[in-house]
């Protein structure tokens, strides 16, 4: 068997093996931020936790609005357009960024302390959100650039390094710096990324020999700039409640939700492998005009998902008191409307496959505009009454507008296209309640533990009888 897999593995095309380690880094990237969350939340207390995540937040935020997102979505589409000059765009676009996020910082400092206040950071954690940025586009530019070459052991090598370096040194300096913690978990990772991500800043200016290419900048920002209301409001959905929460509740409650938030995280790996598969292959049946498997295939990851978001919140008191312990005990409320959010996020990944298909870009950024603002609107009313489980709920349900919003922009994409609609869109609304309800049921049973593990172990059985029953139709459908 092994003897197998190998010959299978040393046959496979370099796109394929790139793939594959690609998405084995992924998981490890992931998995160490996830493994050592425990460690840091009890090392640090649940204020200092919530300026970590404060800090983490405004770090995605910014890098978006001081970038453009110059190192994704145009980006993959100028390694097509300059095929022969790779290196010299890459390098233009770099010092392009880096000039942007110089002129950022020096607009900034002269108002710092009105923006540290609205940021909720002092001066030394904002430059250092400005100081990282600098650099981490180094890795960004250099990580894609050399995919389009299926450099994947480089890219790994590197993308590992910094990871496992930036985590290490962060616990060092903690442990060794107990009244300076935060700055200590910030400072090791920025130290680490600055001595790797240099190098790879200077590889680049040196291979591509171009700083300033006037008609590239024209084109990137052209192609970018149209697209910043959906890539903020994407940010706006992922961090502004964690922001909301740390302004009206205060940074413990911040570190509470950040905590039930990582579920996310370890459902975001199954999540995006499922859609990494899907997608090529749906664009292939939308190419030849059959969507019957579509909306067959959907339906069930619909219910896989929706199972598995299900018993990550049977098991949210356990997941919570492992990640946390006591100290992030109230977390547990959150737990539920935060995995039923990861459902709605599967949803619209696979239903988007038409709105993208089709380059309904302009109605895509819409969206995203509408639920944004939703979140905020919502966050900023019911959080002072309800407190941070409120930010969870409103999640949820901007999560669902925007599923609701791209239904109906994939029925009017099949009118215009007068092909019938792949996805059957009651049914798939129908399971989403079925779980959201069933999932914000379980917070009845959460302080019953034997009733809890009682219904797991029914729920469980269950479960393994549909499937024995109807193992033979879900084969058929993951061989398509």
């Amino acid at each position: 068997m092994r003897v197998d897999l190998r010959e299978k593995y040393i046959k496979m095309p370099l796109p394929a093996k790139a793939s594959i380690w690609f998405v084995i880094c992924s998981v490890v990237q992931k998995g160490i931020a996830f493994l050592t969350t425990p460690i840091f939340t009890r090392l640090l207390t649940t204020d200092e936790y919530g300026m970590v995540s404060i800090f983490n937040s405004w770090h995605s935020i910014l890098t978006m609005v001081l970038t453009l997102q110059l190192s994704s979505g145009v980006f993959y589409k100028a390694m097509v357009k300059y095929e022969k000059e790779r290196d010299a765009y890459t390098s233009s676009m770099l010092f392009l960024t880096s000039c942007l996020t110089v002129i950022g910082y020096i607009i900034y400092f002269p108002f710092r302390k009105p923006l540290n206040a609205f940021l909720g950071m002092d001066t030394w954690l904002t430059s250092a959100v400005f100081i990282e940025i600098f650099f981490s586009e180094a890795i960004s530019f250099w990580s894609i650039r050399h995919r389009f070459e299926y450099e994947y052991k480089t890219v790994i090598g590197y993308t590992l390094l910094s990871s496992v370096f930036g985590t290490a040194v962060s616990l060092a300096l903690v442990v060794l710096m107990p009244e300076h913690r935060v700055y200590a978990k910030v400072g090791g990772t920025l130290i680490v990324h600055i001595a790797i991500y240099t190098l790879l800043y200077l590889k680049i200016l040196k291979r591509g020999k171009k700083l300033v290419w006037l008609s590239a900048w024209k084109y990137a920002l052209g192609y970018n700039i149209p697209l910043i209301p959906h890539y903020l409001s994407h940010q706006v959905l992922g961090q502004a409640d964690r922001i909301m929460i740390n302004s009206i509740c205060g940074s413990a409650y911040t570190a509470m939700y950040t905590v039930a938030y990582q579920i996310s995280m370890v459902l975001n790996i199954v999540t995006n492998a499922i859609c990494n598969s899907f997608t090529p292959w749906a664009y292939m049946k939308l190419k030849e005009k059959d969507g019957k498997d579509i909306g067959n295939l959907t339906l069930i990851i619909e219910i896989a998902t929706g199972l598995v978001c299900f018993f990550f919140t049977l098991f949210g008191p356990e997941f919570i008191y492992i990640m946390g312990g006591d100290a992030y005990k109230e977390a547990i409320w959150v737990v539920p409307p935060v995995c039923m959010s990861i459902l709605y996020i599967m949803i619209y990944s696979l239903i988007s496959t038409v709105t993208f298909y089709y380059e309904k870009t302009k109605e895509i950024a819409i969206c995203s505009c509408i639920a944004a603002g939703a979140n905020l609107i919502l966050n900023a009313f019911f959080i002072p009454i309800f407190g941070m489980a409120a930010a969870g709920y409103t999640t949820l349900v901007c999560y669902a507008l925007f599923c609701c919003m791209h239904c109906y922009l994939v029925e009017k994409i099949c009118k215009e296209e007068n092909i019938e609609n792949p996805f059957k869109m009651k049914t798939m609304w129908m399971i989403s309640i079925m779980f959201v309800i069933m999932s914000i049921l379980c917070e009845i049973v959460y302080n019953y533990t034997i009733l809890r593990y009682m219904l797991i172990v029914i729920i469980a059985v269950i479960l393994s009888v549909l499937a024995l029953k109807y193992k033979e139709k879900i084969k058929g459908f993951i061989k398509k």
